[in-house]
C-alpha cells in the first residue's frame, strides 16, 4: 500500500511506493508529476491522484529503471493524465528514453521538451547531457546527436548509443513540441 504524505494539503503532496517516490505540486495552471526511483510491480497507477490543469508536467530525470509491471501502471496513469490535459515531459532520465522508445504508448498525447542522452569521454568516462528538444529539433530529428563537451577535460564527447535507435521517439515529437 502506499504512503501519502501532505506536506501542504493544498499544493504538494508525496507518494511512496517502495523504491519510488512521487511528488506532485500544483498551482493555478499546472501539476508538476516529479518521480525518484524505479517504476516496478509496486508502483500502482490507481493510487496516484489525477489533477486537471492546462498543463500536466512530468519530471523524469531521476527514474532509474522499469519493469514490465512498472510500464503497465505508467501507461494507465499517462492514458488517464491525457484526458486532463496537456502532457509535457521534462528532463527525462536515459531509462525513460528508453521505455519512450520500447512503448509508444509512455507519451500519450505528451510532448519531450528536455531529456538526457548519453555520452562518453575517453579520459572521464560515461556522462549524459541534457537536451533541449527545440534548441536541436534540426539534428535530432535527422538522427545526429548534439555535439558535447566534456565538463573536466573540455574534449568532446562521444555520443554512447545508436542516434537512429536513441532518438526514435522523436518522429512527431518536434512538431508537438515547438
Amino acid at each position: 500500500m502506499s504512503q501519502i504524505k501532505k506536506i501542504d494539503p493544498k499544493n504538494t503532496e508525496t507518494i511512496n511506493f517502495g523504491a519510488l517516490k512521487i511528488v506532485i505540486e500544483r498551482d493555478a495552471t499546472s501539476v508538476t508529476y516529479t518521480f525518484d526511483g524505479d517504476v516496478d510491480e509496486n508502483f500502482r497507477h490507481a493510487e496516484v491522484p489525477r489533477f486537471g490543469a492546462n498543463q500536466i508536467n512530468f519530471v523524469l530525470e531521476r527514474v532509474n529503471n522499469f519493469n514490465s509491471v512498472g510500464i503497465r501502471e505508467w501507461v494507465y496513469l499517462i492514458r488517464d493524465l491525457s484526458a486532463l490535459g496537456s502532457l509535457c515531459f521534462k528532463r527525462c532520465s536515459v531509462t525513460m528514453v528508453d521505455q519512450i522508445n520500447m512503448v509508444p504508448d509512455s507519451l500519450g498525447n505528451g510532448v519531450v521538451e528536455s531529456f538526457y542522452a548519453p555520452y562518453a569521454c575517453d579520459e572521464h568516462g560515461e556522462t549524459s547531457r541534457l537536451i533541449v528538444t527545440k534548441d536541436h529539433a534540426k539534428g535530432i530529428e535527422g538522427n545526429i546527436a548534439p555535439e558535447m563537451t566534456c565538463e573536466h577535460c573540455n574534449e568532446k564527447l562521444v555520443f554512447d548509443a545508436l542516434e537512429d535507435a536513441y532518438f526514435m521517439f522523436v518522429v512527431g515529437n518536434i512538431s508537438k513540441a515547438s
